[in-house]
């Protein structure tokens, strides 16, 4: 059994050793995420094992920032809404090291970054929560877990906040977070 923390971005994170597969999704997070955290563009938070040491090897990543969005014709967009644009938390980027496909990280990563947008709507407004899938086998996993395309055949999909209530991530703890998974 492993025990696994969330932690945000940092120097003590082993960016340079990340695969995940996906060309555009490792040169992000190797040469735009912290520079993205430090400046307040988005935010990155990592899996790492808990007990690994600087640099810490990335089992995992995703990124959240701030979007605003013309939602009104969206499924599942609350009813109402104003013509211009609203906020919404934007799924920047969601990646797994491909030495740990298919063993239940990207679906942790997620619940995590679910629990958050709901934090943010719940102290700042927003609708939801927006993702840009990669590509159509991406998109296929978000649909998994209720989002929805924008429009027929959209790789950006939609999960209406009322969604995101009473998801569960890995609980985040002052020095970490840890988990213990299968």
């Amino acid at each position: 059994m492993s025990t696994f923390a969330i932690e945000l971005l940092s120097a003590a994170h082993d960016r340079a050793g990340f695969r995940s597969g996906l060309e555009s999704v490792d040169r992000y997070f190797k040469e735009t995420a912290r520079g993205h955290l430090e400046k307040g563009v988005s935010i990155t938070r990592v899996l790492v094992q808990a007990d690994a040491s600087a640099p810490k090897p990335v089992l995992g990543y995703f990124t959240l920032s701030g979007i605003l969005v013309e939602a009104r014709p969206w499924p599942g967009a609350p009813k109402g809404l104003p013509k211009q644009p609203v906020p919404a938390v934007l799924l920047g980027r969601l990646a797994v090291a491909s030495d740990h496909h298919g063993k239940g990280i990207g679906s942790m990563l997620l619940a995590t970054a679910r629990q958050l947008a709901h934090e943010t709507i719940t102290r700042t407004g927003g609708i939801g929560l927006v993702v840009d899938a990669a590509h159509k086998q991406a998109a296929e996993f978000y649909s998994r877990f209720g989002f929805m395309p924008v429009e027929p055949g959209s790789l950006r999909l939609f999960l209406p906040a009322k969604s995101l209530e009473g998801g569960a991530g890995i609980p985040r703890g002052q020095r970490g977070s840890k988990r213990r998974c299968r």
